[in-house]
């Protein structure tokens, strides 16, 4: 039978995100307006964005939309302020021009509640002739998700907007892309933006700036990155500097029909609280990790040290418990981490060194190196693999 010493060590520094439609309360919707678009064989395309708010509660909510203004910082945006009642969804058609009273305008939303509601958005072009179908005008759109502000990604983390095409020079071709960003927390952010192909090697690179909570949008992106067209096209969109944390999306368009699809970024921010265990063979060590702001913020683990670990000369049974502040946090560095925490008491002591990588799509993985001293036959040092996933 084993002897075991447990050494429960709660670990703290000074300080869930999912994929799909859910609620929340500070919500962007990344490309809205009102105005005309590009031209397209003769043809000029008239946008248009749709809004709609869904408070799923049993209580009303007071939600705040702000008009987040593209190429400029938007520090006192304008907004609207609206009510929305338990099971209600309220639509606000044509949002840009109905609710702000502006023409010629492009930028984005940020729906701001009191409690959790969902966001969904339309942006379309109004401009379209249904031929073949033979009912006259109608429209062409594509839908945005209101996408949480905790999914944004801030400096060295990275996301990619896979399948983009631009096969022709401007809008000579079948298709093209555009892509949309804006920042989230009011501060500036600094991004390289880069083209790749469908091998992943690299056409080119595109720096971009952001001012607090401005919107942008890159036009025909990947001639903007690289002047030659492609189809079948990768963009990497990396945050390397400045405090702010961006959303960055895309728009796939048809130039035959000017219907536009939305390409939402793969990956999202490494904000989270993970979920973790030091793979042992037999007596597992969870560890618990919480990410933000591009720091890891607090660390929990229960050390479990047995024969497993140091050999079959460990036959204590001593519970040590430590607590520690890490100060300052530990930043992750294009997604990587390497830290050491631990303490002693009464003669024992233990520390973890934690290396690993956070992937940005909700996976961390890395090694554990577990060391106790002071504690007999049970002390010792063991590597051992760290898996873990973030929750919801």
């Amino acid at each position: 039978m084993k002897r075991i010493l447990a050494v429960v060590a709660a670990l703290s520094l000074a300080g869930a995100v999912a994929w799909a439609l859910e609620p929340g309360k500070d919500l962007f919707v990344p490309s809205v307006g009102h105005g005309q678009g590009q031209l397209v064989n003769g043809v000029r395309a008239q946008w248009r964005a749709d809004l709609w708010i869904f408070n799923p509660g049993s209580q009303a909510a007071t939600v705040d939309i702000f008009l987040l203004l593209r190429n400029q910082a938007n520090e006192n945006p304008d907004s609207r302020r609206v009510t929305v009642n338990p099971g209600e969804v309220r639509h606000f058609p044509d949002i840009v021009l109905s609710q702000f009273g502006k023409d010629s305008t492009y930028g984005a939303l940020r729906v701001v509640s009191d409690r959790g509601v969902f966001v969904t958005g339309s942006s379309y072009d109004a401009n379209v002739t249904v031929e073949s179908k033979q009912r006259g005008a109608g429209t062409a759109g594509q839908f945005f998700s209101g996408i949480p502000a905790a999914q944004a990604v801030g400096s060295g983390e990275i996301v990619d907007i896979i399948g983009l095409d631009q096969d022709g020079q401007g809008t000579d071709g079948v298709w093209r892309s555009n892509l949309a960003f804006v920042e989230t927390t009011g501060q500036s952010a600094s991004l390289n933006v880069e083209r790749l192909d469908a091998a992943g090697q690299t056409l080119g690179m595109v720096p971009v700036s952001l001012r607090p909570r401005e919107a942008k949008q890159l036009d025909l992106a990947l001639l903007a990155i690289n002047p030659t067209p492609g189809s079948n096209q990768r963009v990497r969109v990396k945050v390397i500097a400045g405090p702010g944390r961006v959303i960055a999306s895309a728009s796939h368009i048809d130039n035959r029909t000017g219907d536009p699809s939305t390409v939402e970024m793969a990956g999202m921010g490494s904000a989270g609280t993970y979920l973790c265990k030091v793979d042992k063979a037999s007596y597992d060590t969870p560890v618990t990790l919480v990410v933000s702001n591009g720091t890891i913020t607090q660390v929990e683990a229960t050390v479990l040290i047995t024969d497993e670990d140091v050999g079959t000369s460990c036959t204590g049974g001593e519970l040590l418990r430590i607590a520690q502040l890490l100060n300052p946090p530990v930043a992750l560095e294009d997604g990587t981490f390497s830290f050491t925490a631990g303490g002693t008491v009464g003669g024992l002591g233990v520390t973890m060194e934690l290396v690993g990588t956070v992937d940005g799509f909700g996976g961390l993985s890395g090694e554990v190196t577990t060391t106790l001293t002071g504690a007999g036959g049970c002390s010792g040092t063991k590597r051992w693999p760290l898996v873990g996933a973030r929750l919801r």
